[in-house]
């Protein structure tokens, strides 16, 4: 049993600015916190009879997946290039008509020129103008939050980047929230919500904007049950301080960087000093250790404990689990799966777009900071209308097939509805330098 006396008090780090959603009602919402007994979709636990597992996909889905594998190669020799040269003429990739479509504006350096070439050994890769670049789209970004962040607050609930290179889209809070629901911040002394129309003015942007008031709620998504070391990706984590419970999350995927094994999740589940538990909350225990680092801009942590290189796949309480046989880039269009603890496995989740998205004082993170910017989590949505995550699932791994085994794509950070918004893996290598083990590192 975890008792109080198991746990070191520490003083409490606060991160200025800095939060992550907890559950809320009619705003994105990151995926973390308290889970209540039942959260979770019934189905069979265990074995090929699993029906949430990927090896009982639905056959068109399946096929897409397929196509979509066989071009991972050229992705990853595109984006490669771009991560190389990140203030090149890149907008985006898509997945489009059984092939890929980078967007460029510009003329192509002579390292994107060299992937095109390298990518079309593996299938159809062709090239289409974008009005703006993937830079410029995100210099006018960064002036939107720079206006919001001066004054304290605004309505927008995220920024998207359109990977053809078209212009922004916002996203409003939801119309009933907005117009019903006090902003926190303004009732403990700030200045408000500013109008989406009152900050675009002040940011003098100058690409095309489009603007719509969102639909679903957003929240961070935290919350299988019974894992030993080395941790497998998609079970049950816990964060304590002291004697206090912070958040209950998804593992990600084990992963490597300086020599040492780590397991990746969200970074609104936990902060330094915070410890890791694995098991059920109020029951039986086991401990990972210690948080090594969180990086709340991209909504990273690392715990320090050694990751396995499978992932748990199925339904929530699923003992079946596939090993993880490679990584690779996000690109438009292209279908994933997450695992979560609350929702276990969910697939036909297409990404639309990389999106920057605030945290809402409504739904704080694991030490209560509120009012500041995850960036460049990719904005996905279930084909189906399926829920395409639930609380606890923060954390959690998200993949494509390869071959009989999965390729980690990200982790996953909040949602609501049909919409998933994640953590891609570039960012991962950006700020930890890590990748995932595999059935090969690890054999």
């Amino acid at each position: 049993m975890l008792t109080a006396s198991s746990f070191h008090p520490s003083a409490k780090r606060r991160r200025t600015g800095a939060a992550v959603l907890a559950v809320v009602v009619m705003m994105p919402v990151l995926l973390g916190g308290p889970v209540t007994a039942g959260a979770a979709p019934t189905g069979p636990s265990a074995g090929s009879d699993d029906l949430q597992a990927t090896d009982n996909l639905d056959p068109a889905l399946l096929a897409e997946m397929r196509r979509q594998e066989k071009l991972q190669p050229a992705l990853t020799a595109i984006w490669d290039a771009r991560m190389r040269d990140p203030h090149s003429g890149f907008a985006g990739v898509a997945f489009e008509n059984d092939g890929l479509t980078v967007y460029w504006k510009g003329a192509l350096t002579p390292g994107m020129s060299a992937a095109l070439d390298a990518g079309r050994a593996f299938g159809r890769v062709v090239v289409k103008a974008a009005a703006n670049s993937e830079a410029e789209l995100h210099a006018a970004g960064g002036r939107i939050h720079s206006v919001i962040d001066r004054h304290g607050g605004s309505d927008i609930q995220s920024i998207s980047y359109a990977p053809d290179g078209t212009g922004l889209h916002i996203t409003r809070g939801p119309q009933a929230t907005r117009g019903g629901v006090p902003d926190v911040k303004a009732r403990h002394g700030g200045a408000g919500r500013l109008s989406v129309e009152r900050i675009l003015a002040e940011a003098r942007v100058a690409v095309p904007v489009r603007v719509t008031d969102a639909t679903e709620p957003f929240d961070l998504l935290t919350n299988r049950l019974d894992d030993s070391p080395p941790w497998n990706g998609g079970g049950r984590w816990e964060s304590w301080r002291g004697g206090d419970h912070r958040m209950s999350c998804t593992t990600g995927f084990g992963v490597h960087t300086g020599g040492r094994s780590y397991v990746l999740s969200a970074g609104h589940c936990a902060t330094p000093p915070d410890d890791a538990y694995q098991g059920k909350f109020g029951g039986a225990f086991d401990e990972m250790g210690p948080v090594y680092d969180d990086d709340w801009r991209s909504d990273l942590l690392l715990i320090n404990a050694s990751g396995w290189h499978l992932i748990f796949d199925g339904s929530a309480t699923t003992s079946t689990t596939k090993a993880v046989r490679g990584w690779g880039y996000w690109a438009a269009n292209e279908l994933v799966c997450q695992s979560g603890m609350t929702s276990g496995t969910v697939c036909g989740i297409r990404q639309q777009s990389s999106t920057d998205f605030r945290v809402s004082c409504n739904t704080p993170d694991s030490d209560g900071d509120c009012d500041y910017v995850i960036y460049g989590v990719i904005k996905s949505t279930q084909v189906n209308g399926s829920t395409a995550a639930r609380t606890g699932d923060s954390g959690g791994p998200v993949f494509t097939l390869d071959g009989t085994g999965v390729r980690a794509k990200g982790i996953v950070s909040g949602g609501g509805g049909t919409t998933l918004y994640f953590q891609d893996w570039a960012d991962i290598i950006r700020v930890y330098g890590a990748y995932p083990n595999t059935s090969s590192s690890t054999s």
